[in-house]
């Protein structure tokens, strides 16, 4: 009589290959996610980034305003506190330079690759306009995102 079914080294070849499929795609995923919940930054910034650009061609600079809620009136945007976004917990435009400050929140949802972190966005001029961004994610100490999660600063 023949029997039905699969050998046990059968069966230890399929869980086997799932592992290792395993071992590659988990770490992938969270990779993945973690850029997904970076661009959520992006599309928050947009805003400061158009005002931003418009304060610097109408005023020739930044607002130089030591008080981080007086610039951010003063580029009419939300206060840093109060975003929306589901990950970034608050975004912070520094006086002078135009720099962009995202900090992500240091709860779930966040992905663990990017909980509590932070990265900053720089604007560079040329002809009192302002042309490009340059992202910073290593600024020395501090919780920095790493730059494998930024796909691009633009």
């Amino acid at each position: 009589m023949k029997q039905k079914g699969f050998t046990l080294i059968e069966l230890m070849i399929v869980i086997a290959i799932i592992g290792i499929l395993a071992v590659v795609a988990i770490p992938q995923y969270n990779k993945y996610t973690a850029r997904v919940q970076v661009a959520e930054a992006f599309m928050l910034m947009a805003p400061v980034k158009t005002a931003l650009i418009l304060h610097y061609q109408t005023h020739g600079g930044f607002p130089t305003m030591a008080d981080i809620d007086e610039r951010h009136d003063a580029l009419g945007i939300a206060e840093r506190l109060d975003l929306g976004g589901d990950y970034v917990k608050q975004l912070m435009v520094f006086h002078t330079s135009g720099r962009i400050r995202v900090q992500f929140f240091s709860n779930t949802p966040v992905n663990d690759l990017i909980k509590g972190k932070k990265f900053e966005l720089q604007p560079k001029e040329s002809s009192g306009v302002i042309t490009s961004w340059t992202c910073f994610t290593n600024e020395g100490n501090g919780n920095w995102i790493d730059q494998e999660y930024i796909s691009s600063c633009d």
